[in-house]
């Protein structure tokens, strides 16, 4: 009989054909990225320190490829009167199989309760699934299942001093809308199982399911038709609909008379036009805001589930690094101020004392969807008080350089569709790029200063590691003087 994980239930509840081509076609499964590794990583971290939560365990140690044999070691277990057990493994007769974080009997009982965890900070629809087919599994092979439990990370928890377990995390009972779930279970257990067997690829059309909850493993495969920029980077709902009836996928037989907002009318008929559209007095008045000498400026930050310093809470944003170019005056010399924190301390103080003091006083602050940096320095604030005041200054002097690209004021097709500064630089300003570097984009940097901050980079390898975070970061501050002498040209 076929069986299946529990994570591949929740892949074929997102999309039966994502189910199928995962089982049948393993020369399509992609390598794993950097950044999903890193949320395994997070998880893994996680769920060993929900264990010390609960004490001393059995951990039933099998890898996750031998289902039978922790389907054995679990029973064993059991049998010989173990009341906590980490990573317990069940299958249902309808083939349903899973692992639980934490299988903890009740007391006095022959009751258990099933505690998963999650790296999340609440509860959402897909762990409810997650958590019915665990239940489904556990009491179709004969345990007495109790409460079914989320354990999950704590936001509000802030560090101080060693870790406090206890206050890390917070238990959800989630029994009565997992018991809810539970009537569909069997049947969409044993539909999907059938989608397995079968030698036929389901027909299942593309649309918002393929990333919803999670970006699908197969888009490349899935989306091989449909051109890189097409009708889904534009419309969503009935006008998306309307254009998929008529096989129109290509931006340039959207029809003319098509309803169009501003801005999607911008982006069409650049495409189409293969023209750069500018709204010269949009951009004026945008660059009639920025006051002299300016300071072009962007963070690099971390935000790890478990706090690492004190006086800081899990997912909590902490910048590690900035890069300053300073320009005194239209088209002048550049200096360039920067700050990188190598230690394995906080960089917090380090970094606002550098911060505040490259700032200066007067002039505009340059940076790139301001939200974040302006974010990150009033979450500083919170923290450190001694800076609040001179923080709400460099959040008052901030320009948005986002604005006129996002707004379409200046819209090359290139960007296509995206106001993201990936995706401006290149298209008009090509010469400066980010190919070629060892760190190329903001994700890849927080992971390879996490892992640094964490001891986990050998010391002969970080001198490389610094210096590729710095000519990473310095290149995003200097994209944002390139593209404001772009605004310049084209006003």
């Amino acid at each position: 009989m076929k069986r299946i994980s529990k994570s591949q239930y929740l892949k074929g509840l997102q999309c039966p054909k994502a189910l199928w081509l995962y089982r049948n076609r393993k020369d399509l499964a992609p390598e794993v990225s950097e950044g999903r590794q890193f949320i395994f990583d997070t998880g893994h971290e996680v769920g060993v320190l929900a264990q010390r939560y609960f004490g001393d365990g059995v951990e039933i140690t099998e890898p996750y490829y031998k289902i039978d044999q922790a389907i054995r070691s679990t029973s064993k277990a059991v049998g010989r009167g173990e009341d906590l057990i980490f990573e317990a493994t069940a299958c249902s007769e309808s083939g349903a199989y899973s692992r639980i974080d934490i299988f903890k009997k009740v007391a006095g009982s022959d009751t258990w309760d099933m505690i998963e965890v999650k790296s999340s900070t609440g509860v959402k629809d897909y762990h409810i699934d997650d958590m019915a087919l665990q239940r489904h599994a556990f009491s179709g092979a004969g345990y007495r299942i109790g409460k079914s439990i989320l354990m999950h990370v704590n936001n509000s928890y802030m560090r101080s001093g060693n870790l406090d377990l206890q206050s890390l995390f917070t238990l959800e009972n989630c029994t009565a809308i997992v018991e809810e779930k539970l009537a569909e279970i069997g049947s969409n257990v044993g539909d999907l199982i059938k989608i397995i067997n079968s030698r036929i690829e389901p027909e299942i059309a593309i649309g918002g399911h393929c990333s919803n909850p999670f970006e699908c493993d197969y888009i490349p495969y899935c989306w091989d038709h449909v051109p890189d920029y097409s009708v889904y980077d534009i419309f969503s709902g009935s006008k998306l609909e309307t254009l998929l009836e008529k096989d129109i996928l290509d931006i340039c037989k959207v029809p003319d008379d098509f309803d169009l907002t501003d801005r999607q009318a911008v982006e069409i008929r650049a495409y189409k036009e293969k023209r750069i559209h500018k709204d010269i007095t949009a951009i004026k008045e945008f660059l009639e805001r920025l006051k002299y000498p300016l300071y072009y400026l962007d963070y690099e930050t971390i935000a790890p589930a478990v706090p690492l310093f004190d006086n800081s809470s899990p997912y909590e944003t902490i910048p590690f690094q900035f890069s300053l170019h300073v320009q005194s005056k239209k088209g002048g010399d550049l200096k360039h101020i920067e700050f990188l924190h190598r230690g394995t301390d906080d960089p917090r103080p380090g970094f606002l004392e550098a911060l505040v003091d490259a700032c200066r006083k007067r002039g505009s602050v340059v940076v790139y969807n301001q939200p974040f940096e302006s974010g990150v320095n009033n979450k500083l604030a919170l923290k450190f008080p001694a800076y609040a005041a001179r923080l709400e200054k460099i959040n008052d002097r901030m320009v948005d350089l986002l604005v006129p690209f996002r707004s379409r004021h200046l819209y090359h097709p290139e960007m296509e569709g995206s106001a993201s500064l990936k995706s401006v630089l290149p298209a008009f300003v090509p010469d400066l790029t980010y190919e070629g570097l060892a760190i190329d984009n903001g994700e890849i940097a927080s992971i390879a200063y996490n892992r640094s901050i964490r001891g986990l980079v050998p010391e002969d390898e970080k001198k490389q590691l610094f210096e590729n975070l710095r000519e990473y970061c310095k290149l995003d501050t200097l994209a944002e003087v390139r593209l404001v002498d772009v605004l310049y040209n084209s006003a």
